[in-house]
């Protein structure tokens, strides 16, 4: 592979490029024919006249805020959104352009350079086809810059500079001082020229402005320094402050050192390189943590030592660079800050060490360990056979599970090796004792798994679930009153279908590799398989059987639905190999769905004698008759309990086994037996334990959990949690994400936990925790943000040339040899949109107008061929996607550029903020900036992963939150995670109890008395003591009293309400049922989507539901 300098070379062209064609100039004094008048060839970086603000401008145009341009509407904005436009009427491009900066008071002053280009229209004489002398216009560009040097001591609070060079330029400098001696300077350049011979040179171009020392010396001091006031986030980022802001541009500066900086200056296409992180630790080899070697039960010695080694180099690391740094010498910071930072790290090393303790101590832990290690390695040794056999190159399971296999490239390394990072084993170490001693208050703590992007998050809880799931099965004994060896262990869930379809992979994967151990070594880890389910939305999966049967009056409807499971598993996830229909036997009648492989060398090969179905569940009624051993789930999926009694089997809550449909859910309706049909046998129903509850829930992208979704979940969290409790023994929940402010306040708002631990806990800098430190961009070139804003312009326009200068340049790069090996991260442009309607602007441009300004550029540019952009290489990643063609759209964006069928873009929305992982891509270009900060940042960093990648964000002027990043650009970037938002849930609100308490009591009632368990058991409800239901009231109250205190009095009232008009309601005439057809019937519930009315309750089938509709009641007083 190409060095990465190399790449970030070629990334520099694109930037190079797109400033070229938004600002210029092509060379200090181009000269521009009458076909390319600089004030249409350029879109930035221009200063028009000041004018009176009533005055009116035949050159003003109608503000065109968004990209939708053939609406009159505001697509840009949601309903609720404060990013409004400022303006709809007339807009005209700045007159001034600022910087501001901090100084202290007692400096004399500054030096201010002016650059600016003028461009004088005149005539030359040219000879055309026709051999005749033809005028013709031109533009000449003339260089002009000053200095001006600025003494504070000639003026008070303002003053203004006209410039010698043209004295119709102003610079308008003003000071104000701060208190400990500190003063906030702002330049601006002003033009205030009047009477020009033309309508160009009244403009000025390229302009810029530096502030400098006359000595050259860093008198520009941070942000946070002045503003003397030491936030509790801030501390982490003083290597990367804030020196300035522009006005009407952006702002940057020199190298910083000590919180000071030599210069600061505008730029109107500023760029920023976010540095990658390393999770490696010096000292400790790539291949240190191995997981074959760890899972090998004869050196349990070395493997303690191992991890030994790790703790004693964490507690190092504490010592010395935190509690031995002399910031701990100032009584404020270590008050404040430090003693806090060191407090949490400690913790985290001592829980490590009891996870060590813990391996080293019990033999059973030991043996999980071992499984979890062997898990691991095998789960990586199938993605690489899945990926090699899966494109058709022959080879052969045994060469990627050898573990003695050499690299052919490389005889010294390992071919199959994979090793934990260490902050993923130390996770794990953290988290053994709650999962081994479910009875130790650790259980009870939320633990967050806080890393970057693409840092490896995933490996970390797969390796969890694989020790939680080994644990189980090995402590499973007759005497005990629940079953161990099956049930479901673990809950994951997600909130987006783009995540699952990518996640489930690598998830599927792992429980194939769990469950070649297990049989490989039956029955030590259980007898039942281990398996996965499926819990998905209606729209991804079908929830009943009876949806796959052929029905005479809707034919077509089967096979829809047959369809959709084809689609949910493409792939065999052990040989990689493609699935048609023909390998999924659907069988109704039996409840069940075998898939099987074509392969004659796969492990699920159809026609073995004794074959093996693929591990997984992905009908509902299947789920809840197997009880798969990992239930993968959508969040809003858990909406469902209201509404079905066979959700108590993903609790382990199971009584009944039947022969022909499996388990069967506490209270549920089954006959005793099956008679003998002619293509089934007789089936018995028989006895058995119930399950243990699952132990582990897991939730990935936490800080997506958030506003009415985050306050629908927390919500039915009540439930999810009891039902998972027994003997007083809670679930264990992890949670993880990237980016995320005051986790503390949403695990409690959701889980209702008192205490969330964050790993790894911060050290004193951002860029360095112990488990993960940053590499500087002069080692390792990562992510580079580059802004480009062009108020006087529309979003239409600033999209259309941006799209079209990047996507030809790039075409132009990828036929010279010096940068055709390097440019395919470049090649397919990632649009991200924050509405599908904004986005289908960009469809049209995409489909006429950029093709004609990429024709344009080339002859501009001279450029040999214009790239063609075909329509088909054109994707859309939006919600308006069937979950099946996710990840065909996925494989689309691996397809490199020298295939031909490469895509040349892919317009997407949030659908991909999160769960993404092409590595290929490293270009993207972002239209607004998005609501969320987590938002933006975990969109960006779907780009660069594994190339060097390139963002950039087009800015709308006329939007104060797009102006104000535009502005802060540097500041912004440098401390991009400082600025994400905090989430907000607010499960026991009011409006929110009015939404989904009545649900938890259903839920609460139909799960736990299997009288009241059946649809028509609603009427049932007088027959339930008094202390049945207090118990329910008292599981909610209990929640809300951790959640929201003040809450608890008025839900207590409300849940003697709602069961009082239960009661009243089942002892009217006509029966009551749960749910039915409420023209027919008597019913307690109906669908939220469906007209609300006051004789039943509207509840959610969905936890995205959140408003079908708004009332609105007009009241006259007589």
């Amino acid at each position: 592979m190409a060095d990465r300098f190399k790449y970030a070379e070629v990334r520099q062209k694109i930037i190079d490029a797109i400033r070229t064609d938004l600002i210029g100039p092509l060379s200090p004094e181009e000269v521009l024919d009458a076909n390319n008048s600089p004030r249409f060839s350029y879109l930035v970086g221009m200063l028009e006249p000041q004018r009176d603000e009533n005055a009116t401008d035949e050159n003003e145009q109608e503000i065109d805020t968004d990209i939708d341009y053939e609406k009159n509407e505001d697509f840009t904005a949601g309903e609720d959104d404060d990013n409004g436009p400022i303006s709809t009427t007339k807009f005209q491009p700045p007159s001034s352009i600022g910087i501001s900066f901090y100084v202290e008071s007692t400096l004399d002053g500054i030096c201010l350079d002016v650059t600016w280009g003028d461009y004088v229209k005149s005539t030359e004489k040219v000879t055309g086809k026709d051999e005749k002398e033809h005028s013709h216009t031109i533009y000449k560009r003339i260089p002009e810059s000053e200095t001006v040097h600025v003494k504070f001591s000639d003026f008070g609070r303002t003053k203004d500079y006209p410039l010698v060079q043209d004295s119709n330029v102003h610079v308008h400098v003003s000071r104000i001082p701060l208190k400990d001696g500190y003063s906030l300077v702002t330049a601006y350049v002003v033009n205030k020229r009047s009477n020009p011979s033309s309508e160009v040179e009244e403009l000025m171009f390229q302009v810029g402005i530096k502030a400098y020392a006359e000595d050259g010396s860093a008198v520009f001091i941070a942000e946070h320094i002045c503003r003397n006031v030491l936030a509790t986030d801030e501390f982490y980022f003083e290597q990367r402050p804030i020196m300035g802001r522009g006005r009407g541009c952006a702002a940057v500066w020199g190298k910083t050192e000590n919180g000071r900086t030599d210069y600061v200056e505008s730029a109107f296409i500023p760029e920023y390189e976010y540095p990658g992180v390393s999770a490696a630790l010096k000292g400790f080899s790539p291949t240190y943590f191995s997981t074959w070697q760890m899972a090998a039960k004869g050196k349990k010695a070395e493997t303690i030592q191992k991890l030994n080694t790790l703790a004693n180099s964490y507690e190092k690391w504490i010592d010395d660079t935190l509690a031995g740094s002399s910031r701990m010498n100032d009584p404020e910071f270590a008050g404040k800050i430090g003693n806090s930072v060191i407090g949490h790290c400690r913790d985290a090393l001592r829980r490590i060490r009891e996870g060590i303790h813990i391996i080293e101590t019990d033999d059973i832990s030991f043996e999980a360990f071992s499984f979890m290690n062997s898990v691991i390695y095998m789960q990586n040794s199938i993605k690489n056979y899945a990926k090699k056999h899966g494109q058709g190159i022959e080879c052969n399971f045994k060469e990627f599970v050898d573990p003695n296999r050499r690299d052919p490239s490389d005889p010294e390394k390992r071919a199959n090796e994979f090793a934990w990072r260490p902050f993923q084993i130390a996770f794990i170490l953290m988290n053994l004792k709650g999962i081994v001693h479910p009875e130790d208050p650790e259980r009870n703590i939320v633990d967050l798994l806080y890393f970057p992007t693409g840092g490896g998050k995933t490996e970390a809880y797969l390796g969890l679930m694989a020790f939680t799931i080994a644990n189980r099965r090995l402590r499973a004994s007759k005497s005990d009153k629940y079953n161990r060896d099956g049930g479901v262990t673990i809950i994951l869930r997600y909130t987006l279908r783009l995540l699952t379809t990518q996640q489930r992979d690598r998830i599927t994967k792992m429980v194939v590799a769990a469950e070649l151990v297990r049989r490989k070594e039956y029955p030590k880890y259980g007898k039942k398989p281990i398996s996965i389910g499926f819990w998905v939305g209606g729209q991804v999966t079908p929830n009943r059987f009876s949806e796959l049967t052929p029905k005479d009056n809707d034919p077509s409807a089967a096979g829809k639905a047959r369809r959709m499971l084809y689609k949910q598993v493409l792939t065999c996830p052990f040989c990689g190999k493609e699935l048609t229909a023909d390998e999924f036997i659907i069988e109704p009648d039996r409840k069940a769905v075998e898939i099987y492989c074509s392969d004659e060398h796969c492990m699920f090969y159809k026609y073995k004698d004794k074959r093996i179905p693929i591990p997984v569940c992905l009908v509902d009624e299947e789920i809840y008759a197997k009880c798969p051993t990992i239930i993968l789930s959508t969040v809003d999926k858990f909406a469902r309990l209201p509404w079905d009694v066979n959700t108590n089997s993903l609790f382990g809550r199971v009584d009944r086994k039947c022969s022909r449909d499996g388990y069967i859910a506490i209270g549920a309706e089954h006959p005793k037996r099956h008679n003998k049909t002619g293509s089934l046998p007789a089936a018995q129903v028989e006895e058995v334990k119930p399950f243990l509850p699952p132990e582990l829930i897991i939730q990935d992208e936490l800080h997506l959990i958030t506003g009415p979704l985050g306050t629908i979940y927390g919500a039915y969290e009540t439930i999810i949690e009891d039902m998972c409790t027994h003997d007083g023994i809670k679930p264990k929940y992890l949670v993880s994400t990237a980016t995320i402010k005051n986790a503390d306040n949403q695990a409690k708002s959701l889980y209702a936990r008192k205490q969330t631990t964050q790993f790894p806990p911060n050290g004193f800098e951002i860029g360095d925790s112990f488990f993960i430190h940053e590499i500087p961009v002069e080692e390792d070139p990562f992510r580079k943000y580059v802004g480009i804003c062009a108020p006087g312009q529309s979003v239409k326009t600033a999209l259309l040339r941006t799209y079209a200068i990047i996507l030809q340049t790039v075409g132009n790069l990828s036929q010279l040899d010096e940068w055709k090996d390097v440019i395919d991260p470049y090649y397919s442009l990632i649009g991200y949109f924050n509405s599908i309607r904004e986005l289908g602007g960009a469809v049209r441009l995409l489909q006429d107008d950029i093709p004609k300004r990429m024709y344009v550029i080339k002859k501009k540019y001279n450029y040999p061929k214009m790239r063609y952009l075909n329509s088909g290489n054109n994707v859309e990643i939006t919600s308006r996607m069937s979950s099946w063609q996710i990840p065909e759209k996925l494989n689309q964006l691996e397809v490199p550029y020298t295939s031909g069928k490469c895509l040349d873009t892919a317009v997407a929305t949030n659908m991909i903020a999160v769960g993404m992982d092409v590595d290929r891509l490293g270009l993207m270009v972002v239209t607004g900036q998005p609501k969320q900060n987590s938002e933006y940042i975990q969109a960006t960093s779907r780009i660069g992963r594994a190339y060097p990648g390139l963002v950039v964000t087009l800015y709308n002027a006329y939007r104060p939150r797009d102006l104000s990043h535009y502005e802060n650009f540097t500041g912004y970037h440098a401390q991009l995670y400082r600025f994400v938002e905090g989430t907000t849930a607010t499960p026991f609100s009011a409006r929110a109890r009015d939404r989904v308490l009545h649900a938890l009591i259903i839920s609460a009632i139909r799960l736990l008395y299997p009288e009241m368990a059946n649809n028509e058991d609603a009427k049932a409800i007088g027959t339930l003591s008094q202390e049945q239901i207090d118990a329910v009231k008292e599981m909610i109250l209990d929640r809300i009293k951790i959640v929201k205190p003040s809450a608890r009095d008025d839900a207590g009232d409300e849940i003697d309400e709602f069961i009082g008009w239960w009661k009243r309601k089942a002892a009217e005439s006509m029966p009551l049922f749960y749910r039915a057809d409420p023209k027919r019937y008597n019913i307690l519930i109906n669908p939220y989507d469906k007209p609300h009315e006051d004789y039943y309750k509207p509840t959610l089938q969905s936890m995205r539901e959140v408003e079908s509709a708004a009332n609105m009641y007009y009241y006259t007083e007589d």
